[in-house]
């Protein structure tokens, strides 16, 4: 089966997730290849180790970057350290007044509070921030090549965390509101509560953005290996529990069930002679028919986790690729794989 539904006009938000090195960049850069053919596309990601620049070929910095050779696709690589750091600046004096009016600690108190690091807010800090460029309207569709698995569950789960956070900075500014008025007559709205009614805007949009089926589409990626396969399961779990749509599965790096018969013919392939060099399977420690006999078991092995996954995940959209000859990069070789992928 294809990604043909990720084309549906409604579709606005595709993440593409799974355990480190299943290829989800590859996944995620063709797809908005794809998609840029019909729509204005956004792709970023939200890795600490960001490969766009890598998969693309050219740099690609914290703005949208046009992607040279393609029309209505642009690329970002989010500093989400960067997002959250311009947050403070920003709001620094705001919230200090916060801590310093609704809690009995000193001004040094609550300054250490406050430059302390809340594990995983400078990433959803990240995700705001795509989600304020979803406001601008500027793009019709938007990719996101997160983070390993831990990394991404840990990154959608924290909007109920920072929800809980703005929860309690309300709190003490209601309790100074109450002192306040006890004093000094009628409630004033200053920044300081203008600043959380927008957070608390914020980060009720990335929860509606997240749990819309019709806007947003969690792609899950994956190698036919046992480690690889139970930690996707556990992903697509995790996300139905979460409550976020996620209908496919990519299968990636499957071994072709039909492989050369010599070495001949596969330097031959496609009627190029193509160097030794980029023979896959093959070492100079393995004859040739080793190398097709150690290719077929692991072909079969690949194919009980395959099928494993299809009857786990009946009613999703499986999509199978096959173990390219060489790397995948650049847009050339992208753009193939994204119609691949696409193809009815």
């Amino acid at each position: 089966m294809t990604l043909t539904r990720l084309s549906e006009e409604s579709l606005q938000f595709i993440l593409f997730g799974g355990k480190g090195g299943v290829g989800k960049t590859t996944m995620a850069a063709a797809t908005a290849l794809e998609l840029s053919k019909e729509k204005k596309v956004l792709i970023f990601t939200t890795d600490p180790a960001p490969s766009l620049t890598d998969i693309f070929g050219q740099p690609v910095g914290d703005r949208p970057t046009p992607i040279i050779g393609v029309n209505n696709l642009f690329a970002m690589e989010i500093n989400s350290k960067k997002v959250m750091q311009e947050f403070k600046e920003k709001y620094a004096k705001d919230i200090l007044d916060i801590l310093q009016q609704g809690t009995p600690l000193s001004n040094k108190e609550t300054e250490e509070m406050f430059s302390l690091d809340i594990p995983g807010v400078d990433e959803l800090m990240g995700l705001m921030k795509i989600a304020e460029f979803m406001v601008s309207a500027d793009y019709q569709s938007y990719i996101v090549d997160t983070a390993p698995t831990g990394h991404t569950l840990r990154l959608l789960t924290m909007s109920d965390l920072l929800d809980n956070w703005i929860k309690f900075l309300a709190s003490l500014r209601w309790k100074y509101h109450a002192i306040a008025r006890a004093f000094g007559g009628a409630k004033r709205i200053e920044k300081a509560d203008q600043l959380l009614l927008e957070m608390k805007r914020g980060v009720k949009k990335v929860k509606a953005l997240l749990q819309s089926p019709e806007r947003t589409e969690f792609v899950a990626v994956t190698i036919p290996e046992k480690m690889a396969m139970s930690e996707t399961e556990d992903l697509v779990k995790s996300l139905e529990n979460m409550r976020l749509a996620s209908r496919h599965i990519i299968i990636n790096n499957i071994i072709p069930a039909e492989l050369p018969s010599s070495v001949e013919q596969w330097d031959h392939r496609g009627g190029v002679v193509r160097p030794p060099v980029e023979r896959p399977f093959l070492t100079s420690a393995l004859s040739w028919k080793q190398t097709l006999d150690f290719n077929q078991m692991r072909r079969r092995t690949q194919e009980k986790y395959v099928q494993e996954i299809k009857e786990e995940f009946s009613t999703h959209n499986i999509t199978e690729v096959l173990l390219q000859p060489t790397e995948i990069q650049g847009v050339g070789s992208l753009q193939k794989l994204g119609a691949y992928l696409f193809s009815s």
